[in-house]
């Protein structure tokens, strides 16, 4: 069981009904209880994090386990850049993906990274044609930096692997937070796209500001254009159906 544990990203209630399930009934009774199995998992990871996170960044293997898909095929790019490290994460099916897309949205998240990297940084974009689309995490990336150079380093090889499988990646626009080096580098690697900022991180920053006692930001003029209508439509409500009022919405808003 231990050794499942440290191969299987599974929680420990499936790793537990796997252990039950494959072991012959003569056996079952003699197991521990779910508790103790449960306490057993846990310490078994928390032994394999350990090895992991003690090791330099540059010694860091990642287990064969978590680099190959269940067919067995690799989905895991190793980039050294200097002393910085990158572990890309895709397939060629989900850069398939991202070559038709029309628009990317890209973010990075710190919460859930080992302590080895810097961020996790992930590339979403429609998938699953006309019919079934939905935005789907298509690229990850663990880098151990937060750097323009980094972000270069990690668009490039989104180039290089595309054009292995002879593809293309040609964004109309790419969303992202206001992080100056990652914009940079989208414009750099992808000079055909429209760079957008994403407004929730936008008013995050606004927040930020405001609780540091720093003067709000001056309020674009499109922004103040939009808050009239906006003013302008809600005023307009009157006794009206909400199909009415809904085409007088989408009216205003267009002009």
């Amino acid at each position: 069981m231990k050794e499942l544990t440290q191969m299987s990203n599974d929680l420990p209630v499936q790793i537990i009904t796997n252990v039950i399930a494959t072991t012959s009934r003569e056996i079952q009774p003699c197991l521990p209880g779910k508790d103790a199995l449960r306490q057993q998992i846990k310490r078994a990871k928390r032994v394999c994090d350990e090895e992991v996170e003690r090791q330099p960044l540059n010694d860091f293997k990642l287990p064969d386990a978590y680099s190959i898909t269940f067919s067995g095929v690799p989905f895991m790019k190793d980039i050294t850049d200097g002393t910085e490290r990158i572990l890309l994460f895709t397939t060629n099916e989900n850069l398939k993906w991202l070559q038709e897309a029309k628009f990317w949205i890209m973010d990075g998240t710190f919460k859930t990274v080992p302590t080895l990297f810097r961020q996790l940084y992930s590339s979403h974009a429609p998938a699953g044609g006309n019919v079934n689309s939905q935005i789907i995490p298509l690229v990850y990336a663990l880098m151990s930096a937060k750097r323009e150079e980094l972000y270069q380093r990690l668009s490039q090889q989104l180039n290089e692997l595309v054009d292995g499988n002879k593809l293309k990646l040609n964004p109309d626009f790419v969303l992202t937070d206001f992080e100056k080096g990652l914009i940079n580098a989208v414009k750099l690697e992808f000079p055909t796209a429209q760079s957008k900022g994403c407004r929730f991180h936008l008013v995050e920053m606004e927040i930020e500001k405001s609780m540091r006692g720093e003067p709000a930001p001056k309020k674009r003029k499109e922004d103040e254009d939009t808050e009239v209508k906006i003013q302008n439509v809600i005023a307009d409500r009157g006794n009206r159906s909400t199909t009415d009022f809904l085409r007088s919405i989408a009216h205003k808003l267009s002009l």
